[in-house]
């Protein structure tokens, strides 16, 4: 599956498009500097690879998928 990032995540720019693999770990904190800033409700975190293969671990809140 294809998504494009809401936020710029470690060497993988916004707005890049990557492919989502599998499931890393739930996220339960949010800060206010998260992209939809705080929130208390937890939401899986995927691993995604960008196309120069750099791979980050990305909330699927910082995610719209591409089809």
């Amino acid at each position: 599956m294809r998504a494009k990032l809401l936020h710029r995540v470690g060497s993988i720019k916004k707005g890049a498009t990557v492919e989502i693999s599998g499931k890393k770990a739930m996220n339960e904190q949010r800060g206010p500097k998260d992209c939809g800033g705080a929130s208390t409700t937890s939401a899986p975190v995927y691993a995604v690879t960008g196309e120069d293969g750099q791979t980050e671990s990305v909330d699927t809140r910082d995610l719209k998928i591409v089809l």
